[in-house]
């Protein structure tokens, strides 16, 4: 029995010639032998089958191609369905296609270095203040270096812009400041002349400079000549002695104009946190990126014991370089994808709705196949094929969408993503790669639904009544279950689009501190040469600060080391002169920013208690700092804070003001204990320019340039933006992901409201007899209304129920993105409920309007 029930299958699975003409008179040899010689016949049948099919490959390519022509005939006949199948996938296959090819730039594409897997990035953690920095202490480092066994080597550097002066026209460039060892430790030779090496690093070696490639070619000609010239960078003549290999950029997501020397001291200064650096390091061959994260564990934990005062709390640890790069921009890119992921399978259901209902259309077709003998799996077969012609269509049409759809998401990526080459994001062989897989998998998703429909006793139902069958029934429950799972997956996309909206109005709502609008911010930097002692850079501040408050529209002026919202997370000890912490242990760390006392009032941040910095604070003068209340609360409780001295790296400073709170690193960020310090007192070379206008503060950019120019010609000017533009783009990523939420929401709530409306449409067809009867029996209309909708009511519930269960576990992966919202905010679930329910009703008003005006005679004479 078990023989002969084992052919019988895997005959139905053959095209019906190979079957009759090769397998079936094989397989009675088989038996016939089997009873002389007693072997078992199993494994002999199996192989049998494989045989056959691949003696028969014409036949089925025959097949495939008749199933083919036959499908396109179909929609080329069926317009309607045609059309809302084909715009369905196709926008759904668009969005996904999109969004992969930011993904498979950002997170799949090879970064620009052999055995980049093998390269990771040294980052510090504060366990006491839970702060992550992406540099390293420049003492620890010199100890990291010399005590781990497993990187081949760490290397330091740094990045920041700089001028070059030529004959021409002087031009900026980006500059890597990078310990020689680099280059190797990236597997990345000079394409022209050499690397830098040990000696250029030393004390007193002749400045060298190594130019990108980019440069090379369009600054300097591509001119292999210019080996061995001196070229002015900043102040300093350097002697250039090599070219980096073409497309060469280090981190990936900065430009690298040129290339200089950075020295690292040998031994680790006294003062071990005097100075920070960026560090990489390249995994030894037996070792593991695991393994290296416990040395780093150990090593960190050995410093702190050695150097309680200044490493307690410090923590190293080392994350990919990718992931150094992309941060959390990664995690919110791959949560985009699976959002976009579920907006393609609710379109793949909503096809599949339409699919059903077509086959129901279909039966007496497939009745008639049946009856004459054709086997179920061939039916599946057609099914599958006609699935895959409408997937091709749509598909193409998709790909098309994505051209158009991809440049459109390029420009809405903010750069302080730290995205690689946004420019060559588009569609190469793995996105087209994905964009077939993804055409197979929807294949299999909405062309299996119609042919599991497929029964041989609905077949000779359709055969005896053609009117009444029993697979209208069943496929509108098959079509109800499908809406239930789109309805489900719109409660989704639609929580999650509501939390991250109700964190962006937060978000948007949040009160940093400080004014924004009307405030134009310049990053300067003097030539070294001309400024290299303190007295002429206190000169020159003066009168560039003199100029401005003279400047026509210009109603305050300042300066500061760094901007607020950009992400800077500077800290710095604090302890009081008169209650000093203990010998032996480490201060408590507070913020650290360095500015003059009119950028206080061009932030219009409030002063609460003494005086801001003014002229008086003078190099060589009493130190003097101003906190903000934070620190007053923390370590000034019940006290007056002002007269009272914190102890610094080089004395003592006496607070002078007590100034409001702000949110420094980013609007997400809880204000922090802040200390200020005078630019007055200590000049440095750049800073960046805070200036607020009387109206808009680009107006003022032109007359600010002469100004600065007309003080000091060579005076580097750079990252000219207003302050609203940097607050805009700290935010920019959330509202991208809101945007696209949003769409893919909105997108999923229209997608269930065409299902619905299908379902019900399909419903009140099939039931025109019964609400002919009824009307003719006296249901009034809100009775026939009722009866319609209550079952479009029940569908969405129960998809609103499942949503909600899935929608409350999804939404804890978008922690990252949310501010001041829970996962499961009560409103935000409620509202999603509320807007699907709206949409459900209206869907299914519109059928049930329609069964309320038939006629009792004419229903009753259909069917």
């Amino acid at each position: 029995m078990r023989k002969d029930a084992l052919a019988r299958l895997l005959s139905t699975l053959l095209p019906d010639a190979v079957r009759q003409d090769l397998f079936e008179p094989s397989l009675q040899d088989l038996y016939e032998e089997s009873a002389r010689t007693g072997r078992g016949t199993v494994f002999a049948s199996i192989g049998l089958f494989l045989e056959c099919w691949r003696l028969a490959p014409s036949e089925v390519f025959a097949m495939f191609t008749h199933d083919v022509r036959h499908a396109l005939r179909l929609l080329v006949r069926e317009p309607g369905f045609t059309v809302a199948a084909i715009l369905t996938l196709a926008l759904g296959v668009g969005a996904n296609v999109t969004v992969f090819a930011l993904v498979n730039a950002a997170l799949l594409r090879p970064l620009p270095y052999p055995d980049a897997d093998r390269l990771l990035v040294l980052e510090h953690r504060d366990r006491r203040t839970g702060i992550t920095k992406p540099f390293i202490a420049i003492g620890d480092f010199v100890d990291l270096r010399a005590r781990q066994r497993s990187f081949e080597s760490l290397a330091a550097f740094g990045t920041g812009p700089s001028t070059v002066f030529t004959g021409e026209e002087p031009f900026d460039i980006f500059v890597l400041q990078a310990t020689p060892d680099l280059l190797g430790l990236l597997r990345t030779p000079a394409s022209l002349g050499r690397a830098l090496t040990a000696d250029d690093a030393r004390e007193r070696a002749a400045p060298v400079v190594m130019l990108g490639y980019e440069v090379w070619r369009q600054r300097f000609g591509a001119d292999a000549s210019v080996i061995g010239r001196s070229i002015k960078v900043d102040t300093l003549m350097r002697q250039v002695v090599g070219v980096a290999a073409p497309g060469f950029r280090f981190p990936a997501n900065a430009r690298t104009d040129a290339i200089v020397p950075m020295a690292v001291p040998p031994e680790a200064p006294s003062e071990r946190k005097s100075g920070w650096t960026f560090a990489v390091g390249r995994l030894a061959p037996d070792s593991s990126a695991d393994r290296a994260r416990d040395e780093l564990t150990t090593i960190s934990r050995q410093m702190e014991r050695e150097h309680p005062d200044q490493n307690d709390g410090s923590e190293y640890f080392a994350v990919t370089v990718r992931d150094a790069v992309m941060g959390e921009t990664g995690r919110a890119l791959v949560l985009l994808l699976a959002a976009v992921g579920l907006v393609m399978l609710i379109a793949c259901v909503n096809v599949a709705t339409l699919l059903v209902a077509r086959a129901v259309g279909r039966r007496q077709e497939t009745a008639v196949r049946i009856a004459l003998g054709a086997a179920r799996w061939r039916l599946v077969a057609q099914w599958l094929t006609e699935s895959l012609v409408l997937a091709a269509v749509a598909g193409s049409v998709g790909i098309l969408f994505a051209r158009w759809a991809i440049p459109v998401l390029v420009r809405m990526v903010p750069v302080s993503t730290g995205l690689p080459e946004l420019a060559r994001i588009g569609i190469d062989r793995v996105v087209l790669a994905f964009t077939v897989g993804l055409m197979g998998l929807t294949t299999l998703v909405f062309g299996l639904a119609p042919a599991l429909s497929i029964r041989a006793h609905h077949a000779a139902d359709a055969l005896v009544s053609p009117g009444r069958v029993t697979s209208a029934t069943s496929a509108r429950r098959a079509s109800s279950a499908l809406v239930v799972i789109e309805t489900a997956l719109a409660i989704v996309l639609l929580t999650g689009a509501g939390l991250v909206l109700r964190s962006f109005s937060r978000l948007l709502a949040v009160d940093p501190g400080f004014r924004m609008d009307r405030v134009l911010t310049i990053d300067i930097s003097l030539p070294s040469d001309r400024y290299s002692e303190e007295p002429s850079r206190t000169a020159f501040y003066a009168r560039v600060f003199e100029g401005l408050r003279q400047l026509a529209g210009v109603e305050a002026a300042g300066g500061a080391i760094v901007m607020p919202l950009t992400g800077n997370n500077w800290t710095g000890p604090f302890d009081r002169a008169d209650r000093p912490v203990p010998a032996g242990q480490r201060p408590p760390d507070v913020g650290w920013q360095a500015a003059t006392g009119g950028y206080f009032s061009t932030l219009q941040i409030p002063l609460r208690a003494g005086r801001l910095f003014n002229p008086g604070d003078r190099p060589g003068g009493p130190a003097v700092v101003i906190i903000s209340d934070a620190v007053r609360e923390r370590f000034f409780a019940g006290e007056d804070p002002i007269g009272h001295k914190v102890r610094t790296g080089s004395g003592e400073a006496e607070i002078v003001g007590v100034v409001g709170n702000i949110r420094r690193a980013a609007l997400t960020d809880q204000p922090r204990a802040d200390m200020y310090f005078p630019i007055e007192q200590g000049a440095p070379p750049g800073m960046t320019l805070v200036i607020r206008t009387a109206d808009d503060p680009l107006r003022s950019v032109a007359a600010i340039r002469t100004l600065l120019r007309g003080i000091e010609p060579q005076i580097a000017v750079r990252d000219i933006q207003t302050l609203d533009a940097i607050a805009r783009e700290s935010v920019q990523i959330l509202r991208l992901a809101l945007w696209l939420l949003g769409v893919f929401a909105c997108a999923a709530l229209a997608l269930a409201a065409v299902g619905i409306y299908g379902v019900m449409s399909h419903s009140v067809r099939q039931r025109t007899r019964e609400i002919g009867m009824r009307v003719a029996l006296g249901a009034s209309a809100s009775n026939i209304v009722w009866l319609v909708m209550r079952e479009g009511v029940v569908v969405a519930g129960l998809g609103a129920a499942l949503g909600l269960a899935a929608g409350i576990g999804t939404a804890r992966s978008l922690d990252a993105l949310l501010y001041g919202t829970s996962p499961s905010d009560p409103l935000t679930l409620a509202s999603a409920v509320v807007v699907l329910f709206a949409v459900a009703l209206l869907a299914c008003y519109i059928p049930a309007r329609r069964a309320i005006r038939l006629d009792p005679v004419t229903a009753l004479a259909a069917q």
